[in-house]
């Protein structure tokens, strides 16, 4: 989605995290899920894709599982547990919210793909540039940290420094780490901060030398967007989410068809995008 304007990017992703989050439907939830997985396969690998998938996999199967043990609803009873029903629609509603989470954190994962921070800065400096300048250090800070923290692993480990495999061996060598990594942040936290202070940010009004603007694609885009979602908000608003209780009752046609749309135009850009920078050939 690189072709399309900042604004347009976050707009999509947010779009989609609109359906997960606020639409009860488990057919939505399950295609957000699998856009999401298929969209860090494009953009980062098969093999980010499968450890997204083996993340978020168990916590579908958990809520699915655990749920009718605490909500007893629903009239289609499975079996008993300890004289208290366990119920197919329960057990629906439990695997819904499960899609739910885990497809929201799949789609954050690909906001960060394809937002850098120097374009969350773009897009939220003006409205707030402190909470801005946060939200952009914390995306960039993340991945180095998890990286340091490889790194001072790695090296542990190649010096000999992790040889007792005991619960109090294993636990103070990740305090070493822990403690290790730490320092790193502080010191690179404390650099960060005397650098801001040299440069005198804060002082004067901020300027901007971003100067992209949305163009006529980005324009259709964020329009079509935008009836996508006014349609899932009127099916939503309308009674045709998902009917759990007394029996599971399935979304209507309407709502289906436009989460779906909503979920799959992303995966449409950045498939495109992807067989382009594989297969097309610049022209000599």
């Amino acid at each position: 989605m690189r072709t399309l304007h900042p604004f347009s990017r976050l707009a999509s992703v947010v779009g989609v995290l609109m359906v997960l989050m606020f639409c009860r439907s488990l057919a939505a939830a399950g295609v957000g899920m699998v856009c999401g997985l298929a969209c860090i396969a494009m953009q980062n690998g098969m093999r980010s894709c499968l450890k997204a998938l083996g993340l978020t996999l168990p916590l579908c199967v958990l809520s699915a599982l655990v749920n009718p043990l605490v909500s007893h609803r629903g009239m289609t009873v499975l079996l008993f547990v300890n004289d208290r029903a366990y119920t197919l629609e329960a057990l629906l509603f439990g695997l819904e919210l499960g899609l739910s989470l885990s497809g929201a954190a799949l789609w954050f994962m690909v906001m960060r793909a394809v937002l850098d921070e120097r374009e969350m800065l773009y897009l939220f400096g003006r409205l707030s540039p402190k909470l801005a300048l946060t939200v952009s250090m914390t995306l960039g800070f993340i991945p180095r940290l998890l990286a340091k923290h490889r790194r001072i692993l790695s090296a542990q480990h190649g010096s000999g420094l992790m040889r007792d495999n005991s619960i109090s061996g294993r636990m103070e060598s990740a305090s070493a780490v822990y403690l290790a990594c730490t320092s790193w942040a502080a010191e690179n936290a404390a650099a960060a901060a005397q650098s801001m202070n040299a440069r005198c940010y804060g002082m004067e009004r901020l300027t901007y030398s971003d100067r992209r603007k949305l163009r006529k694609g980005d324009v259709v885009f964020l329009c079509l967007y935008f009836i996508l979602v006014t349609a899932i908000v009127y099916f939503a608003l309308t009674g045709g989410t998902d009917g759990y209780y007394p029996v599971y009752e399935m979304s209507g046609t309407g709502l289906t068809v436009s989460c779906t749309a909503c979920c799959l135009m992303p995966v449409i850009f950045i498939g495109k995008e992807r067989a382009a920078w594989l297969y097309c050939t610049a022209k000599g």
